[in-house]
């Protein structure tokens, strides 16, 4: 039995397929024309949401990291998104790659480096910070 990349469901699992390569990682995505968010995002002149852009170099960040540190049933969660720009629309029916580079651990947090490109054409980049916990604020 093949398991998922990722811990997230299969409707919000973005990462196709991924290689660990030491400190980087590359996944892939098909945007497959009928996902949900085509039909509305926007009507006419689909693409892909830049929040699921991030999601999907957090997924491959993740996977990465759940690799590296040896621990592949543990959950990671944003804990910060450092830089994001766009620069160009990412379109229904292409593959996006992403390539995220471990930067630096401190302790429970990792910093990660990532770009999205489809073909030669670069789609973002920029910098997030994953942790191994789930900030919860104390009730109160």
């Amino acid at each position: 039995m093949n398991r998922p990349l990722t811990p997230h469901g299969p409707g919000f699992r973005f990462l196709d397929t991924f290689e660990c390569l030491e400190n980087k990682g590359i996944g892939t995505w098909h945007l497959d024309p009928n996902l949900w968010f085509f039909k509305d995002h926007f009507p006419g002149n689909p693409i892909a949401p830049a929040a699921l852009l991030m999601e999907f170099a957090a997924q491959t960040a993740g996977s990465l990291w759940m690799q590296g540190c040896g621990e592949p049933d543990t959950a990671v969660f944003v804990a910060s998104i450092d830089a994001m720009r766009i620069q160009s629309a990412a379109l229904p029916d292409e593959t996006l790659t992403t390539t995220v580079t471990l930067v630096k651990e401190l302790g429970p947090l990792a910093q990660f480096e990532f770009e999205v490109t489809t073909g030669p054409l670069a789609v973002a980049k920029g910098r997030i910070t994953l942790s191994r916990q789930l900030a919860r604020p104390e009730p109160g």
